[in-house]
C-alpha cells in the first residue's frame, strides 16, 4: 500500500546536502548515532528478547564493476513506527528527545544525501506488524520540487525490529586501502565507549571493529613503587552564564606517536574530536609536532553539556573565547605531565649478534671477504642473551639516548680475504677509554669496540650508525693487517693504511651501486 510523506517546504535543499562538510567516517557516524540512540532509548525492551544479545550495526560497502557502488547500513535496534519514520525523511522534523546523539534530527537525511543521490529507508519497530519503505530520489525532487515522497507499508512480524538504509548513485565513494582503513579506525575511535562496554558491535564489510587501548607510561620510583603517569580531570568552565563540566583523564603514552597522541573530546560517550591524526592538540598545551608533549601526552575528556556543530565533528566554541577558557582551565592541572613528557627519551635497542652478522654479511656480499662464520663466545662469565627484535624501543628518563646494545658482548668472526684466513674476537665494551682497539694475540686479532665513545654523540642514538660503524671497524682492521703483511720489514708507511682503507670502502660501495 503506497502512501505519501509531505516533505514541504524545501525540497530543493536535499540536493545541496552533497556539499556539506562531511568526511566518510563522520557521515557514517550519523547513521550509527541513530542506531545507537534507538538502542539506548529501548534497551530494556530489547534485552528482554531471547534472541537479542547486543546491538549490531553493519556497514557494508559494495564496489561494483560498473562503478555503481552501494553503501548499506543495517541495525537490529528498536526500529521506527510511522511518526519516527516520517521524521527521519523530512527536513523540518527534529526528534522529540534532543538529549541523545541524534539531537538535531538532520543526520540521516543530510549524510544520506551527501553520500548519494538515491537512498532507500526500510524499518519496522519491535511490537509492530507494519514495515515502512521509502525511497528518496534527490536529483528528481530537486528538479521537480515535488512535495511528497511515496512510501509503502508491508506486513511485518511483531518480533521483527530493524532499520536498513541503502544508498546508491554515490557522490562520495569509499575506495582505496588508506581510506577504508581510516574509516574503520575512526569509527572504532568515535564509538570507543560503546565498544568497550561490549553491548554494541559495529561491523564494517564483515569485520568487527575494535578500539586499541593505549598503554600508559609507568615509572619505577627510587622507593620501589610504581607511578602511573595519569591525572584525573574534573573541572567546570563558566561561560556566559553556563556551567560546563569536563571530566576524564590526561596521561603520558608508554610509546610516543605523532599521529595518535593528543586528546579525544567526547560528548554523550561519543567522540566529537579525536582519532588517528584527528586528536585535539592545541599549541598552548602540546607545542609543535616535533615537541615531546605532542608525541606523548594523550587523554579522554567528556564534555556532555558543551554545544557541538551540526555535523558533530567539532565543538561550537570559537566565539566568545570559550575554547581559550577551556585551555586555561586545563593547562595548570597537567603541567607535571607536560614536563615529564619532555624528559622521556626513546632509546633504540639492537642485538650485538645481529650487528656483527650484518656487518660481516655486507662485506661478503660486496666481495671483500668470503667463507665467513660468526660464533657467540661466553667470556669472563658472560651470560649469553638473545633478542629477536632489532630496533625495538625502550623508554628511558635520563639523558642517555644512545642505542641499547643487547645480547652477547663477545663474538668470534672467521673469514677469508685474498687467500688469507683471519680470526677476530670482537668485544663490545662501553667502559673502554678508546673508541676501538685492535690487538694481535697469536693468530687471533682481538677487536675491542666502544660504540658509546663521547666523540660519536649524537650518532649513537641511531642503531643504523652502529651497524655501519661495525662494518667500518672490520674494514679498518683488515686494512691494518694487510698493510703489515705487505710490508717487507713490518714497518707501515703512514699512507699505507689510508690507501688500503680507501680501497676497501670503494669495494664496499660497489654493492650499493649495483
Amino acid at each position: 500500500m503506497t502512501q505519501k510523506i509531505n516533505i514541504r517546504p524545501t525540497t530543493g535543499v536535499y540536493a545541496t546536502y552533497k556539499n556539506l562538510r562531511y568526511e566518510p567516517w563522520t557521515a557514517i557516524a550519523e547513521f550509527v548515532d541513530n542506531s545507537t540512540q534507538s538502542f539506548f532509548d529501548y534497551q530494556d525492551d530489547l534485552k528482554k528478547l531471547q534472541d537479542f544479545k547486543k546491538l549490531v550495526v553493519e556497514v557494508t560497502y559494495e564496489q561494483k564493476l560498473d562503478g555503481n557502488d552501494v553503501l548499506t547500513i543495517k541495525d537490529n535496534a528498536f526500529g521506527m513506527e510511522l511518526e519516527d519514520f516520517e521524521r527521519a525523511i523530512k527536513i523540518d522534523k527534529p526528534p522529540v528527545k534532543t538529549s541523545g546523539r541524534n539531537e538535531f534530527g538532520m543526520g540521516l537525511k543530510t549524510a544520506a544525501c551527501w553520500f548519494g543521490s538515491y537512498w532507500t529507508l526500510v524499518s519496522t519497530q519491535l511490537g509492530s506488524d507494519m514495515k515502512y519503505i521509502a525511497s528518496v530520489n534527490v536529483d528528481r525532487i530537486s528538479k521537480t520540487h515535488e512535495d511528497y515522497v511515496d512510501y509503502d507499508i508491508e506486513e511485518a512480524g511483531i518480533n521483527e525490529h530493524f532499520t536498513i538504509l541503502t544508498i546508491t548513485n554515490l557522490n562520495k565513494k569509499i575506495t582505496g586501502g588508506k581510506t577504508i582503513g581510516k574509516v574503520k579506525s575512526l569509527l572504532a575511535s568515535i564509538y570507543r565507549e560503546d565498544l568497550r562496554r561490549g553491548d554494541i558491535s559495529i561491523i564494517y564489510n564483515g569485520i568487527e571493529l575494535f578500539y586499541e587501548e593505549v598503554e600508559i607510561f609507568k615509572e619505577v620510583l627510587p622507593d620501589g613503587t610504581t607511578r602511573e603517569w595519569k591525572t584525573d580531570i574534573d573541572i567546570v568552565v563558566e561561560h556566559e552564564g553556563q556551567t560546563l563540566p569536563v571530566k576524564g583523564f590526561v596521561a603520558i603514552r608508554q610509546k610516543g606517536s605523532v599521529s595518535d597522541a593528543g586528546l579525544a573530546l567526547l560528548r554523550r560517550n561519543r567522540v566529537i574530536i579525536g582519532g588517528v591524526e584527528q586528536n585535539y592538540r592545541p599549541k598552548e598545551i602540546f607545542g609543535n609536532s616535533n615537541d615531546f608533549p605532542y608525541q606523548r601526552v594523550f587523554g579522554e575528556l567528556h564534555m556532555d553539556d558543551w554545544k557541538v556543530t551540526q555535523a558533530k565533528d567539532n565543538f561550537d566554541w570559537h566565539n566568545g573565547g570559550l575554547e581559550e577558557k577551556f585551555i586555561e582551565k586545563l593547562l595548570p592541572l597537567i603541567q607535571d605531565l607536560i614536563k615529564k613528557s619532555e624528559k622521556i627519551r626513546v632509546r633504540q635497542k639492537a642485538n650485538s649478534s645481529d650487528i656483527i652478522g650484518q656487518a660481516v654479511n655486507e662485506l661478503k656480499q660486496a666481495g671483500i671477504v668470503e667463507n665467513t662464520q660468526v660464533t657467540i663466545v661466553e667470556e669472563d662469565n658472560e651470560v649469553e642473551s638473545k633478542s629477536e627484535t632489532v630496533n625495538t624501543l625502550i623508554v628511558d628518563t635520563d639523558d642517555d639516548t644512545s642505542v641499547v646494545i643487547e645480547g652477547p658482548k663477545t663474538s668470534d668472526v672467521r673469514l677469508d680475504r685474498n687467500g688469507i684466513h683471519y680470526n677476530f674476537r670482537v668485544n663490545f665494551d662501553e667502559n673502554s677509554t678508546q673508541w676501538v682497539l685492535i690487538k694481535k694475540e697469536g693468530d687471533l686479532f682481538r677487536i675491542t669496540l666502544n660504540m658509546k665513545h663521547p666523540f660519536f654523540r649524537p650518532l649513537i642514538d641511531d642503531s643504523k650508525f652502529i651497524a655501519v660503524m661495525t662494518k667500518f671497524v672490520f674494514s679498518m682492521a683488515i686494512a691494518e693487517i694487510e698493510s703489515t703483511v705487505m710490508s717487507p720489514d713490518n714497518r707501515i708507511d703512514p699512507s699505507d693504511i689510508r690507501m688500503k682503507m680507501n680501497s676497501l670502502l670503494e669495494e664496499s660501495l660497489k654493492l650499493k651501486e649495483e
